[in-house]
């Protein structure tokens, strides 16, 4: 067996893992997106994700498609993309899709993002996203990680442009 093969089957092994909803729920707490939510919110969270694999070059997103999912990027890195150009990179820990907590109605995905190697995401859908929703407590903590996430892009943005002013 190659190194090859042994990156595989380690990644095949931690998907299968992630089958488990406690499982699920230590990986989740992992992440710094979920810092805010306590315990009893992040265990509801884990019940209504769905573990999704991407190979490298797999598209997660594209850019003006409607905004139906939501991601958490549990392993591996992403960039992201507008007008084919690249603006950004998710890496573990971090979300994308999140307009999809934020609007009622139906909004456009503002990038199209690909998987830059083997990437392992939690994904809600907008059943999941409704569920959370109509639990006050639990949408306060979403819209509390959301807006942490969304003040870090903002941050990362703002570093670029001063890169590129430079």
């Amino acid at each position: 067996m190659d190194e090859t093969d042994d990156i595989e089957t380690s990644l095949a092994s931690f998907i299968r893992q992630l089958e488990d909803s406690k499982e699920r729920f230590l990986e989740l707490r992992k992440c710094s997106f979920f810092d805010p939510i306590p315990n009893e919110y992040l265990e509801s969270i884990s019940k209504l994700v769905r573990i999704r694999s991407f190979s490298a070059g797999d598209r997660l997103t594209r850019e003006k498609e409607p905004t139906d999912t939501f991601y958490v990027v549990l392993l591996g890195t992403t960039t992201a993309y507008c007008n084919e150009k690249e603006v950004g990179n998710i890496v573990s820990g971090e979300c994308i899709g999140e307009g999809a907590f934020f609007s009622n109605d139906k909004i456009s995905r503002s990038a199209t993002v690909i998987a830059d190697d083997q990437v392992v995401a939690a994904e809600l859908d907008k059943t999941g996203i409704e569920i959370l929703r109509s639990d006050a407590k639990a949408k306060d903590y979403m819209d509390k990680a959301l807006l942490i996430a969304l003040f870090k892009k903002l941050q990362d943005a703002n570093l670029r442009i001063q890169e590129l002013l430079d």
